[in-house]
């Protein structure tokens, strides 16, 4: 279970804009999840979960640019796609609560390309990447997500 330190590191880490490099899921509840993510895949595989103090940075990714937002229905939640800066051709999806701002989660996809376009609809979080690549995330269960490549 993570600790009260784990959930501050996430949200910290996520106003720093630094994320862990290779395909990842950080949770806002203190948790990242690392991961595979092969060319044409349409599932993550070898699905690694870890406390945020237990994560150990080779080379962390710095900076984040969003190039779509989008509030949910009822305006409690906002999401935000784009490009990681740390490089080009990998794409993130974040989901934060819209007031606050405080990250509910975080994921980077290695070479995606950036995420240009993204909505909330019933429970769901369906995004479109600059080269096709197009994804849809349940709200709850970022880690059940289903790509479908061009």
């Amino acid at each position: 279970m993570p600790s009260h330190e784990d959930r501050q590191l996430i949200q910290q880490r996520w106003q720093d804009e630094r994320y862990p490099r290779d395909n990842s899921l950080a949770l806002g509840s203190g948790f990242y999840c690392l991961f595979e993510l092969p060319h044409e895949h349409p599932r993550l595989i070898n699905k690694v979960w870890m406390p945020a103090s237990d994560y150990s940075a080779q080379q962390d990714g710095e900076g984040l640019a969003t190039l779509a937002l989008c509030a949910a229905g009822d305006g409690a939640l906002q999401a935000r796609a784009g490009e990681c800066a740390a490089h080009g051709g990998d794409g993130f999806l974040a989901l934060q609560e819209k007031d606050s701002e405080a990250l509910i989660w975080l994921l980077v996809l290695r070479d995606t390309h950036p995420f240009n376009r993204v909505e909330i609809q019933d429970r769901h979080l369906y995004a479109e990447s600059t080269c096709g690549v197009s994804v849809r995330i349940p709200l709850q269960r970022p880690d059940q997500l289903i790509l479908t490549w061009p």
